[in-house]
């Protein structure tokens, strides 16, 4: 069994952090877009990779990669909606909880598939960009758009696309 817990509370505190700016929805529209269609890319190839394409494209890769991994029930309650708060956390319960299962594995990932790309970054870095995102009959609602999902083998043949910060930035200057 392979769980790193450090990294998995290093997710949760990263989970944490993110500034939820609804008004950044539209400054970043772009950006979101391409960061959804990498996050769908990779986690299409993740599915295929290690057999988890039930319910894809929010599968379990990290208990496909390694049953066993484990993750503390209280650490994962950190990320739970608080019904008092007044910004609750905008993340589906059982998304944030494979985002941290996915980090509780540490560098398993990367030395079983070096080829592949971590899986949850794009969507990591769209939440860093403002805003949440919603599921619909087939689409991913960014807000003030929505992006198709698709079959996973259409997305997983997809070739990959760049996310870095600068890439992002001037995706978002040219909207």
């Amino acid at each position: 069994m392979v769980t790193d817990t450090d990294a998995a509370e290093r997710m949760v505190e990263r989970l944490l952090a993110v500034k939820w700016d609804d008004d950044a929805v539209d400054a970043h529209q772009r950006s979101r877009s391409r960061l959804t269609r990498e996050f769908l890319r990779r986690t299409a190839q993740w599915a295929q990779a290690v057999g988890a394409t039930e319910g894809w494209p929010f599968s379990d890769l990290a208990g496909a990669l390694d049953p066993e991994v484990a993750v503390d029930p209280a650490l994962l309650a950190r990320l739970e909606i608080d019904p008092e708060a007044d910004a609750p956390f905008p993340i589906r319960p059982e998304i944030a909880a494979a985002i941290v299962r996915w980090a509780a594995l540490g560098d398993l990932p990367r030395q079983r598939f070096p080829e592949l790309d971590d899986p949850y970054e794009p969507m990591l870095a769209l939440f860093d960009r403002g805003g949440a995102y919603s599921l619909s009959h087939g689409f991913i609602e960014l807000g003030s758009g929505t992006f198709p999902i698709r079959s996973l083998a259409e997305r997983a043949v997809l070739a990959p696309v760049p996310i870095d910060d600068a890439t992002l930035a001037k995706l978002d200057h040219e909207g």
